[in-house]
């Protein structure tokens, strides 16, 4: 198999990806419309009326409420210092031009989706990166002792490998911030698929003073067409900085977003996660570990996963992955490759490939089946 040059990043894969007859490439979410859900769409001229005459503050007040009470982290339901986004991406650029105005370093874990890096990187952040392991409750110790740089940046759960921390962990991550004075900065936005006991994180940040920036989405998780809102929530001592830089680029998100999530959040605390979010995820994930079980050169590198896509390692030392993901292009099939997630050592990702399962079961099934027969050419190519 010839071997094809990486494109700048992942975000080029995802655009050729959403041209594919089957794209399941970005992360965002497609699954299709619950019955109530569908409800929601058919009063989109009702909700846009009533936006017409709503205070943006009450929308906000209530979407903060509603959006931190699903998520269990009621300390944050009256906080004061949170700014919305349109977008995570937009958050974490406040984020890097913050770090950059105080030329500020930063330890990113490794692997993660490469735009965390390259915005960054962008601002002229010095990054270093941290791995999973490392973030185990046995060697925090041994890893802040080594650090190096001013703040630390997790996501959590970690998009691709659906790496967790228990809250053991985090009360030492925090623990261990504050000791050594280190920002802790934490990407938030797959959070409604974890399957562990929600426990309120804010809590623990706000009474241990540490310095924190928090980013939470909501573009992950609901199918609203890329219509969604970010929360970038912050420690007191950063807050005053960090809101004039947002001050610069936006004065509020849409109140017609805003009001519409509401809804959606509201259907989805009456449904249940299982039945709102979950349902058509799990049953993507089955069919897509029974199709890699029943054919060869694809592996399940974390089977505890339980967010909105699969990472897949490759079993052929022969096959990079931007090759393989090559090769699903030409039989109309978008994925991603796993290179650029180790963004500071991309050949770490190349036997690793990501799926993304926030789609329609039907449409997912006929992907699976285009996967298990193309898998055998393209080894065999």
């Amino acid at each position: 198999m010839k071997s094809l040059e990486r494109l700048p990043n992942l975000t080029r894969y995802e655009s050729i990806g959403i041209n594919q007859l089957f794209n399941v490439a970005d992360g965002h979410a497609h699954q299709p419309q619950t019955t109530t859900q569908q409800q929601i769409i058919r009063k989109l001229p009702e909700l846009f009326d009533y936006t017409e005459l709503s205070k943006q503050s009450d929308l906000e007040e209530e979407f903060r409420y509603l959006f931190y009470s699903l998520a269990g982290q009621y300390s944050a339901v009256r906080l004061s210092r949170t700014l919305f986004c349109y977008s995570a991406s937009l958050s974490t650029d406040l984020i890097a031009t913050f770090l950059a105005s105080r030329d500020l370093s930063v330890t990113l874990l490794h692997p993660c989706f490469d735009n965390l890096a390259t915005i960054l990187q962008r601002r002229r952040v010095k990054l270093m990166p941290v791995h999973e392991e490392d973030l185990r409750l046995e060697r925090l110790e041994d890893t802040f002792a080594g650090l190096t740089t001013d703040a630390v940046f997790v996501t959590l759960p970690n998009n691709p490998t659906g790496f967790e921390m228990s809250r053991d962990e985090w009360e030492r991550l925090v623990y261990l911030c504050k000791k050594h004075e280190k920002i802790l900065i934490v990407d938030c936005t797959f959070r409604f698929f974890s399957r562990n006991p929600s426990w309120d994180q804010y809590e623990l940040l706000e009474n241990s003073k540490v310095s924190y920036l928090m980013v939470e989405d909501t573009g992950k998780t609901w199918p609203t067409q890329d219509l969604k809102c970010s929360i970038l929530a912050m420690s007191e001592d950063l807050a005053e900085d960090v809101l004039e830089l947002h001050n610069d680029i936006l004065l509020n998100v849409s109140p017609f977003i805003l009001k519409l999530l509401i809804e959606y959040l509201k259907d989805t605390k009456r449904e249940g996660l299982e039945t709102a979010i979950w349902d058509p995820i799990d049953r993507n994930r089955i069919k897509l570990r029974e199709t890699i079980h029943s054919s060869s050169g694809l592996l399940v590198n974390n089977p505890d996963s339980t967010i909105s896509v699969e990472w897949l390692r490759i079993q052929s030392g022969n096959i990079r992955s931007v090759d393989l993901v090559d090769r699903l292009h030409g039989v109309g099939l978008g994925v991603l490759p796993g290179d650029h997630f180790y963004w500071g050592a991309k050949e770490q990702g190349e036997r690793f490939i990501r799926i993304a399962l926030a789609r329609n079961p039907q449409m997912f099934a006929q992907a699976c089946t285009l996967l298990k027969s193309a898998l055998p050419r393209i080894h065999q190519a």
